[in-house]
């Protein structure tokens, strides 16, 4: 059994996606599958469901996930005690970034903790908002930013803003007045977000609410990429309105505000680490910054 293989297997219990598992892992789909069935036939029972809609956890893969994740998370504590034996005076913190660094204002945070915390080196990695609790679990980060509750008791959750959301369109659209807005975008196409993301259900239930069902024709879970596609007229989406802001000003995108939906940010890192001298101090700059 190799950890490869467990780290597989983690990231497409937390996918339900092969293809997508393999991009976050950096390897090839068959590489995926072949680690997938590798470990299958050592523990001798399939860990998944197979279907056309994608991959759920049997029951008795479900009872390893937790085992594995356990692993992964005593290998990632066993190289941070190694570092730390080190006896290096600047000591390593990793943040998840949800989105844009922009947005997060990632530049002042930057200068803060180079005026306040210099023994500390900050290490920045891109993250997903559904993927924020594995990670912290996993020790992939030490905190975060994600969007939305994650409603974990695990967390302790700093919220920094609300942001509505906007829907973003291709420049040659001519929507109508606000009455009629809406339903003149349930009859486009659209680039909706993935299921984990806490956009999802937000915006399903928010339709469903007004007995509108857009046209989903692709699903994505990147800002950016979406804003690429929505120029590119493959259809219009749903943005956090910073993002489209942003966009619409570089006259990549137009953008629609009628819409009551807002979705908001936090900043995060484990309840049991509260007491750490570290993470007191940045969130502490980071709440003051968004104060």
């Amino acid at each position: 059994m190799e950890l490869y293989q467990l780290k597989t297997f983690i990231e497409v219990a937390q996918t339900g996606n092969l293809t997508e598992a393999a991009v976050k892992l950096h390897t090839s789909q068959p590489a995926a599958s072949a680690h997938l069935k590798a470990l299958e036939s050592e523990v001798g029972f399939p860990l998944f469901y197979r279907t056309p809609k994608g991959m759920s956890l049997t029951e008795k893969g479900a009872k390893l996930l937790e085992e594995s994740q356990k692993i992964i998370a005593s290998i990632e504590g066993f190289r941070q005690i190694a570092s730390d034996l080190r006896q290096d005076p600047v000591q390593s913190f990793r943040i998840g970034l949800n989105t844009d660094g922009e947005l997060l204002r990632v530049s002042e945070l930057v200068e803060l903790m180079a005026e306040r915390l210099p023994r500390v080196e900050l290490h920045f990695l891109e993250t997903k908002s559904e993927h924020f609790v594995a990670d912290i679990q996993n020790n992939t980060i030490s905190a975060g930013f994600y969007y939305g509750n994650q409603g974990s008791t695990s967390i302790h959750a700093i919220k920094l803003r609300t942001f509505r959301m906007a829907v973003v369109y291709p420049n040659t659209w001519n929507p109508p007045d606000e009455e009629a807005a809406l339903d003149y975008f349930a009859g486009k196409p659209w680039v909706w977000t993935t299921q984990g993301c806490p956009f999802y259900k937000q915006s399903i239930d928010y339709f469903a609410n007004r007995k509108v069902n857009p046209r989903k024709i692709l699903y994505v879970d990147d800002e950016f990429l979406i804003g690429d596609l929505v120029q590119k007229e493959i259809g219009c989406s749903l943005l956090a309105e910073p993002i489209a802001l942003r966009l619409a000003k570089e006259n990549k995108v137009s953008m629609w505000s009628g819409l009551d939906l807002a979705i908001d940010l936090y900043f995060g890192f484990p309840k049991d680490k509260m007491a750490d001298p570290i993470r007191q101090q940045i969130g502490n700059i980071i709440e003051g910054m968004w104060r």
